[in-house]
């Protein structure tokens, strides 16, 4: 019996090193549970902020890039969308999981990625089926679309002003073809008239060859407008600016066209404030000046009246070419300055529609604004305005 106590006190000895092991080993494994936890989610972070940072690149990517872009799984669903695409769609609802034909509302789109997954599953078919021009808020748009593993990507591109643009062009090839053929019919039945029975009257004689020299203007109006354009669209247009005195500049461009003028007994009458200077490249506004010019005499009837007018408006020299033609129908103002634009007013006058275009380049490389103003009554005509930079202080 004197024995137990001893036993009793190993055998607590003995529990309370284990429980202390067992403790021990617990608090190591809670200590490798928690590191490991922390580790986990430090990856699960990291993680976080390397989807974050691949979205924000795909969505700069998105932004930088023309075309709208979708990405849809293999069931049709949508992983991914740019932001051109979410607003193209009008959506502020998160794109991602949700059915292509409803984030797009577009049975064409959905139809073509339908297809472009079958073309990546089984090859069949040809890959012109996958571009096709799909209607979409209004709006052509020219819609590519490319299978991958796991699914297909949808590339939108609005081609609706690439469209205006070759109607534009179209246009004015057919436009420039007749009125091209009008002169040079014209210029070519005088010629054959004089070769083949010569008249014997002078003045008949000089009747006829003022009808090819109003051909042969005609013509080289064209001609310049087209190389002006050319140069515009090349670039190659430097804007020298330097103090002009604008009203040689009005009565240089006014000697070019006395003789358009006279041949309609129209009045061109001048009004220039004294002493006044603009920066400007002289060549340049001379032609934006012209083409102004050109446009009011041709339209305005025999015998009516053109005014040039130029003054001083705070920093600016305003430069007005006004005539008491037809005017301009109010629903034209807005686009008379667009490159191959022909209003009624237009047609009936002939051109190529490129002289409003040319002035607007060559008032806005100046830093000036141009406009139009009429009502678009008949005898009440049209002004045209544009601005220059002043080449002093405002007294």
């Amino acid at each position: 019996m004197s024995d137990l106590p001893l036993l009793l006190s190993v055998a607590l000895l003995i529990a309370l090193a284990g429980g202390t092991f067992v403790y021990r080993r617990s608090r190591r494994e809670l200590e490798r549970l928690r590191l490991e936890r922390a580790q986990l989610e430090r990856e699960r972070d990291a993680e976080v902020r390397r989807a974050s940072h691949a979205e924000a690149q795909l969505d700069t990517l998105g932004l930088a890039v023309q075309e709208v872009l979708v990405v849809v799984d293999e069931e049709s669903r949508v992983t991914y969308a740019t932001p051109g695409a979410r607003a193209l769609f009008e959506t502020e609802d998160e794109a991602t999981g949700r059915s292509l034909i409803e984030f797009t509302r577009s049975a064409e789109l959905d139809q073509l990625a339908a297809d472009a997954l079958a073309y990546g599953r089984t090859t069949s078919g040809t890959r012109d089926e996958l571009d096709r021009i799909c209607p979409i808020a209004g709006r052509p748009f020219r819609v590519r679309a490319a299978a991958f593993g796991g699914g297909a990507v949808l590339a939108l591109s609005d081609v609706s002003e690439l469209q205006r643009l070759g109607r534009a062009r179209r246009d004015f090839v057919a436009n420039i073809s007749h009125e091209l053929r009008t002169p040079l019919t014209s210029i070519r039945l005088v010629l054959e008239t004089l070769l083949d029975a010569p008249p014997r009257d002078p003045l008949e004689t000089a009747g006829q060859l003022r009808k090819i020299q109003i051909e042969v203007e005609a013509l080289q109006q064209m001609a310049q407008e087209l190389l002006d354009l050319a140069q515009i669209e090349a670039g190659r247009t430097p804007v020298r600016l330097v103090p002009t005195q604008v009203e040689r500049l009005i009565a240089d461009t006014l000697e070019r066209f006395a003789a358009q003028a006279a041949r309609k007994r129209e009045t061109v009458t001048a009004e220039v404030a004294p002493g006044l200077l603009a920066l400007a490249d002289a060549e340049l506004v001379g032609r934006a000046l012209g083409n102004l010019l050109h446009n009011a005499i041709k339209f305005t009837p025999p015998e009516g009246h053109v005014w040039v007018r130029a003054g001083r408006l705070g920093d600016d020299v305003v430069i007005e070419v006004a005539d008491d033609g037809p005017g301009i129908p109010r629903e034209d103002l807005p686009r008379i300055f667009e490159r191959f634009f022909r209003g009624d007013r237009s047609r009936t006058g002939g051109g190529t529609g490129l002289g409003l275009a040319i002035a607007k380049h060559v008032v806005e490389a100046h830093g000036g604004r141009i406009w139009a103003e009429s009502d678009g009554m008949p005898g009440h005509g049209a002004a045209i305005r544009f601005t220059l930079p002043a080449a002093d202080s405002p007294e």
